[in-house]
């Protein structure tokens, strides 16, 4: 079986010229390597590890997204929004409109699924939701104002509104 493979590793190949052309760019990125030229402010050639640059930053943080989603978000939204059965389609309409926000315009389709999940939201999307609720607060708005913010950031961004 070792004497095959031999003879699968030594079979030449019979490349088309598109196949030459493929291998010449993959080739030609092997020479890159995550470094990237750029100019500085003062005008100077340089060169950046794109890697080594990425390592220094958080790329994503799980514990922050769990803190602002569930005790800022959403705390601050069951706290004071209308409680009750009577008022469930008043806060389902505002949460529609706030997680169109924080999914980057991710609408629920016709059977109910957004396909995106506002828990793993963007942090800033995050931030900027609560930012809208913590001014609704503290002006003492009603649940159509709130509605309205977050009807106006959407707009603002281009994402369009739960159907």
């Amino acid at each position: 079986m070792a004497k095959e493979n031999k003879n699968i590793d030594k079979k030449k190949r019979e490349l088309s010229k598109e196949d030459i052309e493929r291998l010449e760019i993959l080739q030609k990125a092997d020479e890159v390597k995550g470094e990237q030229l750029s100019i500085n402010l003062d005008s100077e050639l340089t060169i950046e590890n794109q890697a080594i640059k990425l390592l220094g930053q958080t790329i994503d943080d799980p514990v922050e997204k769990f803190q602002l989603y569930y005790h800022g978000l959403t705390k601050l939204l069951k706290d004071n929004l209308p409680k009750g059965k009577e008022n469930e389609q008043v806060r389902r309409i505002v949460y529609d409109e706030k997680n169109v926000l924080i999914n980057r315009g991710a609408k629920k389709d016709e059977k109910g699924i957004r396909g995106s999940d506002g828990r793993m939201a963007y942090i800033e999307d995050l931030e900027a939701a609560i930012q809208i609720v913590a001014n609704w607060i503290s002006k003492k708005g009603s649940p159509s104002e709130l509605f309205m913010a977050f009807w106006d950031k959407n707009e603002e961004l281009e994402y369009g509104h739960q159907e």
